[in-house]
């Protein structure tokens, strides 16, 4: 019964050392070329009458950066790669009705459009734009509120996800060459 004991073990440390050097890795690569990103303050369109969404849209693009991107965030004038983004729509809608007529569910739209910019070359790498539809019960009173943070959320990494998608070395880059 020992050797079988010993050979599980030793099999299973086999595999803990394989594991380590498979090189999997979670989130997205950096691209080459690049040490550090920055996220300015998110801004809004002037039809966008919706107030307080930027800061908080903002934080969700720096969370993002953190926990996808394999890069040191630091402010944006001494980044590398800057992260910049605009709301342009927020929009309610009616939605599910009783028998009655009664508005039980409601919904909000966010649309929002990015871009990854070079900031030693001044020119964008990649933009990137996303909006999602988040549903709310109307009687919950906070109920637009943790449906506007929760699409803040997914659109924030939607937008990280794309943004950083394949960019490539800096020698790739069209940013880095003036294409």
């Amino acid at each position: 019964m020992r050797p079988a004991i010993l050979t599980a073990f030793l099999l299973g440390l086999l595999g803990l050392f394989g594991l380590q050097g498979c090189g999997w890795r979670a989130g997205v690569v950096a691209p080459e070329g690049f040490d550090t990103v920055g996220v300015e303050v998110v801004t809004r369109t002037r039809d966008v009458l919706e107030r307080g969404l930027e800061p908080r849209l903002t934080d969700e693009l720096s969370q993002a950066v953190s926990d996808l991107v394999g890069m040191r965030l630091v402010r944006p004038g001494a980044a590398d790669l800057v992260v910049r983004g605009e709301i342009t729509e927020y929009r309610r809608r009616g939605g599910v009705r009783s028998g009655n007529n009664v508005l039980l569910e409601s919904a909000v739209r966010i649309t929002v459009r990015a871009e990854l910019l070079d900031r030693k070359a001044g020119v964008v790498v990649r933009p990137a734009s996303s909006y999602v539809w988040s549903g709310y019960a109307v009687d919950d009173p906070v109920g637009e509120q943790i449906a506007r943070d929760r699409a803040l959320q997914y659109i924030a990494e939607t937008l990280i996800l794309e943004l950083f998608q394949t960019t490539g070395s800096k020698d790739e880059n069209p940013a880095s060459t003036g294409e």
